[in-house]
């Protein structure tokens, strides 16, 4: 019987074992590649959307909408379904929408015949009259916030003086132009402010009226800070630019600077 090289017979088994190692080494990688480029079912969402761009300040109607189903990823927590788009319908929006994109509920103003119903639990709406400057130009609208200063003079104040009064005041209306009311007119002028205020501070905006003049400050969109206004009188403000003689000449204190 012939005699088996064992160095043969190692090397082939060697050789056997490395083919195997090789086989299930490429199963597993094909394996792991196919997990990882397996294409998932899509979860999409049924929502309503404009069928043609729309602009800000239409009334939303059934004619501009469809239905589609989107990338649940690329829908808006609060978008327009089936089941509540209605509620929109014949309502203001408030920016706008492109063609095919869900429709948020926060892009639309949804209007009602009543006023009381835009009006925060606790407040109350209290207009006042106001002038050319008192509106600054004509250009507040529903939904700006501004301050009011109020001026004193003669013998209600002792010395005239102006001193803040209400801060980041919500404006509920401008004329009969109301925020989240249905349009009466086309006529956009105005002679009046209707705000949004507590009780106490339409107690005190009251008070106000009869004792001086309303000024109003229009804010930026979005300010929330307290501006940190003090009282200032006609001899603060004449303090300010008080001259001081010195040499030959007369120089102006400016922000405490010569």
């Amino acid at each position: 019987m012939p005699k088996i090289n064992r160095n043969l017979l190692f090397l082939g088994v060697a050789i056997l074992l490395g083919i195997a190692a090789s086989f299930m080494a490429v199963h597993y990688i094909n394996n792991k590649v196919a997990e990882r480029t397996q294409v998932k079912p899509q979860e999409t969402r049924t929502v309503v959307v404009p069928v043609r761009d729309l602009e800000k300040g239409v009334l939303l109607s059934d004619d501009d909408v469809a239905t589609r189903d989107v990338p649940v990823e690329f829908v808006p927590a609060d978008a327009l379904t089936p089941d509540n788009y209605q509620t929109y319908l014949g309502q203001l929006l408030r920016s706008p929408l492109g063609k095919g994109t869900p429709i948020p509920g926060s892009a639309i103003d949804l209007v009602s015949d009543h006023f009381s119903t835009v009006i925060d639990p606790g407040k109350v709406a209290y207009t006042i009259s106001v002038d050319e400057s008192g509106s600054v130009s004509g250009l507040i609208v529903p939904g700006d916030h501004v301050d009011i200063m109020l001026l004193l003079s003669g013998e209600a104040a002792g010395k005239d003086q102006i001193r803040p009064l209400l801060g980041d005041v919500l404006v509920l209306a401008t004329g009969k132009r109301a925020q989240g009311v249905k349009p009466s007119g086309d006529d956009e002028s105005y002679s009046n402010l209707t705000l949004g205020l507590t009780p106490g501070d339409a107690q005190r905006l009251g008070m106000a009226m009869k004792v001086g003049e309303l000024r109003v400050m229009l804010r930026s969109a979005g300010n929330k800070d307290a501006f940190g206004l003090e009282t200032l009188s006609k001899a603060d403000l004449l303090r300010m630019g008080r001259p001081v003689v010195s040499g030959s000449g007369i120089q102006f204190i400016i922000g405490g600077k010569q």
